[in-house]
């Protein structure tokens, strides 16, 4: 009688080490401390799992502080990240070709991407090490929620030590605004013409024409003189 053939089980690869070895943490720790998140390793052949690792941290205290300063150098990695992605100028600028004319023309869409890179290393910087790169505000709203006696404190230095007694402590004077003066040579009239002029010149030159402005009022002279020479 032909036996029936019973289907091959797929599951989980095996391999993954499950016992604490020095060996294995080290490598977890060097990776890290290489910018890589826990997650990536433990995807790595020959790592364990992720719910591994913890269980290692929950036990062994010698292991959680060396996972501790690994994490911190993994936050000085995402800085020095944050560093040269924002000084990195290469593909800012594209260059638009139009017949035998070319100009230059900004990369939106690098600086964007960019921005959004620097954004996301901040933000994970400051949630997983926030002592360092956490917002000020943050950690003292962290630190009221957790019962610790936070005092932010405000004072005013003393202006004049001749003034009032010495507990006496005076804000600093606000600056009164003034509207500026006119040229002596312009008239109200024609200073608002001169602001018509301005707003035109706003709403009709393209904002990434690169002519010189000298360039652009020769095209308002000539307009004028062409037609008033009518």
């Amino acid at each position: 009688m032909k036996q029936e053939k019973r289907p091959r089980l797929t599951g989980k690869p095996t391999g993954r080490p499950s016992s604490y070895t020095e060996e294995v943490a080290g490598e977890i720790c060097e990776r890290m401390m290489q910018g890589k998140g826990l997650l990536q390793i433990c995807s790595n052949e020959g790592m364990p799992d992720r719910v591994t690792v913890y269980r290692w941290l929950d036990a062994n205290e010698s292991f959680r502080n060396r996972y501790a300063r690994a994490r911190e150098a993994q936050m000085d990695f995402y800085a020095e990240q944050i560093l040269a992605i924002s000084f990195d100028e290469s593909g800012d600028i594209l260059i638009d070709q139009d017949g035998d004319r070319s100009k230059a023309v900004a990369n939106h869409a690098k600086v964007q991407r960019d921005r959004l890179k620097v954004d996301s290393l901040k933000w994970t910087a400051s949630r997983l090490f926030p002592k360092r790169y956490g917002d000020k505000m943050e950690l003292l709203t962290a630190a009221a929620d957790a019962g610790e006696s936070k005092t932010l404190t405000i004072s005013w230095l003393k202006t004049t030590p001749d003034v009032g007694p010495p507990e006496r402590y005076e804000p600093p004077r606000q600056i009164p605004y003034r509207k500026p003066e006119l040229p002596a040579d312009l008239t109200e009239q024609d200073w608002s013409v001169m602001l018509e002029v301005l707003e035109l010149v706003k709403r009709t030159v393209p904002t990434n024409d690169e002519r010189p402005p000298a360039e652009i009022f020769g095209v308002l002279k000539a307009a004028l003189l062409a037609h008033f020479a009518e």
